[in-house]
């Protein structure tokens, strides 16, 4: 219990203690204070009724529109009471001691019939109210169906007390007064509402322990109050016997005073606690706006500092947002950009086809993408404050706000790295001809050392076996001279083998005799019968009748491909399978064997594949390798035939000098 709660609870309490002391004073006193009769009592009784009629009405409303449907099931039973004790005291107070045409006696029956039914009404609801602490939300639907039912049982109430008054016990006789079923009715409510002051009492005190989440929220201290002042009323309205009595008129103060205490306690429920409810809100809402404007300010931040030129333009392309970036790459201020056109950093020609192509983009839907032609050049041109033209990596974003399209463009001045990269570009070409140069002088080297050898050395040791031959021949050569001799020609015969397999290493002469078919088909023997290795090669004739260039390349890259797969794949069979289109060749090189490991085929020591690179590179092919491992590898080549290859004759020695 918080300090304001409690001293508010002693000063009600003092003044319950004071007004119960001087009440008891008055009881005691009951013989001499009944002589005392009120002037104009019918008018005073009804006025201090019609006080508590009204502060019952605006209870009820208050129960009711408080924030509209913002409702508690507290605030529904509050207000359906607190509407059906209004129409029972409007009828208790037009019947009280009497109503024309109608006997005294009977409407006195009648008027305390009435106000029986509202005390016993608001003191049960109170006592509810303490007994349930939880709450729960109530729909709208469900409100209006619960008032509706409440005031047709309140009409039909009034119906029955008018038209049936006898089905009630009598509550007051003609000459006597209340009668004792009144009386023990008033003790009942003072039972009631002194058993409710004393259980909000104990409430206000444990108020620690009830007042969480989704319980009553309540002014307690209040409700204690008008409970204490009910109990007290009705103590009054117990003990006179007739309505001009002086009792009549203290009992009606203190239910007035009653409530005034229950009014204040239930616009605690329905708009202290509604507000409380908003203020919270409204602190939440505050809440959210600091940390909107934290992130504002570390959104801009970020804009600020950030590398990356910033831009933002509107639907009428003109320039909302830049940062000090993106002023600094076009050589503006900040200022000066702000409010201009987009034109202002496109070069002339480029601005008609821009505004068409942001148009377009914004139509489309799209919400981001590069701009640029291609994924090698994601670059626009942008127009320095000088009137220089660089190049700009950009892309580009748009979003609605308010039915306004908006466009924020992020980028960077590329200059540096596109002339690197055209440099880069350049090094590449020329380390491409570089190497086509030194392959074909490779082989033509090659072809050199191998007619060299075949000719003219291959011719001599020719020759000296012939010699040999004619030595065997002499009759006069002893046996071991003999014997001699023969060793001398078998590693004359091995020589001449040996040189004719370096020969054809270096260039095969079926190559130049019979075409790339018959190369082929050589090296498939060949390299079946050296390594064991099944080999078949499929294809045509006139599919290989091809150019000198392509023929020797073709081969290269085959034979190449075989002394892979003898080092490497440990394949028992390959097969080497052609196909030629009008304009194409394709063939496809395809083993059994263990396969190329991952990563394996980007190592820069696989001088094999990268020369495979080159020599397609060459003739403009395309390479592609796939390989799985233990599953064997495939290795698919096209070459378009109607592409001119690079000579590199004619380069070839300009190229080595430099």
């Amino acid at each position: 219990m918080t300090n304001a709660t409690s001293i508010e609870l002693k000063r009600i309490t003092w003044i319950s203690i004071v007004l119960f002391l001087l009440s008891c004073y008055l009881w005691s006193q009951r013989e001499f204070f009944s002589q005392f009769k009120t002037p104009s009592a019918l008018t005073i009784h009804t006025g201090l009724e019609t006080a508590t009629i009204i502060i019952f009405t605006s209870v009820f409303m208050v129960c009711w529109n408080a924030f509209g449907n913002l409702r508690k099931r507290s605030s529904l039973i509050l207000a359906v009471t607190f509407l059906s004790a209004s129409i029972f005291g409007f009828f208790h107070a037009i019947s009280f001691q009497g109503m024309p045409g109608f006997p005294a006696a009977i409407d006195m029956h009648k008027s305390l019939s009435f106000w029986l039914l509202s005390r016993y009404l608001i003191s049960l609801t109170l006592l509810g109210l303490v007994l349930q602490t939880r709450d729960i939300d109530i729909s709208e639907s469900i409100s209006k169906i619960s008032v509706y039912l409440g005031l047709v049982l309140t009409i039909i109430a009034t119906f029955i007390i008018f038209t049936y008054p006898e089905i009630f016990p009598t509550t007051y006789q003609k000459g006597y007064g209340q009668t004792t079923f009144k009386i023990h009715c008033e003790m009942v409510l003072v039972a009631l509402n002194s058993l409710t002051a004393g259980l909000f009492y104990r409430q206000i005190v444990q108020s620690d322990r009830i007042d969480s989440e989704g319980h009553l929220k309540i002014k307690r201290s209040m409700l204690f109050f008008a409970a204490a002042m009910m109990a007290i009323s009705e103590t009054y309205f117990s003990l006179y016997s007739f309505p001009d009595e002086i009792f009549v008129v203290i009992g009606h103060a203190f239910q007035v005073i009653a409530a005034l205490a229950i009014y204040r306690g239930m616009v605690s429920i329905n708009i202290h606690a509604p507000y409380s409810s908003l203020i919270q809100t409204t602190k939440d809402l505050q809440q959210t706006a600091d940390e909107l404007l934290i992130h504002k300010q570390r959104l801009t931040g970020v804009i600020e500092t950030a590398m990356d030129g910033i831009l933002t333009i509107n639907d009428q392309h003109k320039i909302i947002l830049v940062n000090p970036a993106a002023a600094q790459i076009f050589g503006y201020t900040v200022e000066a950009l702000i409010g201009a056109s987009i034109d202002i950093v496109i070069p002339m020609r480029h601005r008609n086809v821009h505004s068409a192509h942001v148009h377009q983009f914004g139509e489309r839907g799209t919400t981001r993408r590069k701009m640029g032609g291609n994924f090698d050049d994601y670059y626009v041109t942008g127009l320095h404050a000088d009137g220089t033209e660089f190049p700009i990596e950009a892309s580009i974003s748009s979003l609605i706000e308010n039915e306004k399209r908006f466009y924020t463009v992020i980028f960077r001045d590329i200059s540096e790295r596109k002339a690197a990269k055209e440099k880069m570009a350049q090094y590449h070409s020329e380390l491409t001809q570089l190497s086509s140069a030194l392959q074909s002088i490779r082989e033509e080297e090659r072809k050199h050392i191998a007619r060299e050898l075949h000719d003219d050395l291959g011719q001599l040791l020719a020759a000296l076996r012939m010699d040999l031959s004619l030595l065997q021949r002499d009759q006069n050569m002893t046996d071991k001279s003999r014997l001699t001799v023969s060793s001398m020609d078998q590693l004359l015969l091995t020589s001449i083998t040996t040189l004719r397999r370096i020969a054809t290493d270096l260039r095969p002469r079926a190559l130049d005799e019979g075409g790339l078919f018959f190369a082929l088909q050589t090296l498939q023997k060949e390299f079946s019968q050296r390594h064991g290795v099944h080999c078949d090669l499929i294809a045509d004739e006139e599919q290989l009748i091809l150019d000198d260039e392509r023929s020797t390349a073709i081969y290269r890259i085959i034979q190449e491909s075989l002394t892979n797969v003898a080092r490497h794949a440990k394949a028992n069979h390959v097969d080497i399978q052609f196909e030629r289109t009008e304009d194409a060749l394709q063939f496809v090189i395809q083993d059994d064997g263990r396969g190329i490991e991952e990563g394996a085929m980007n190592k820069t020591r696989s001088f094999g594949l990268v020369g495979m690179r080159e020599r397609i590179k060459a003739m403009q092919g395309k390479f592609k390798v796939r390989s799985e491992v233990g599953k064997g590898t495939r290795i698919e080549i096209h070459i378009p035939l109607d592409t001119p290859i690079y000579n590199p004759a004619k380069t070839s020695t300009h190229l080595v000098q430099n």
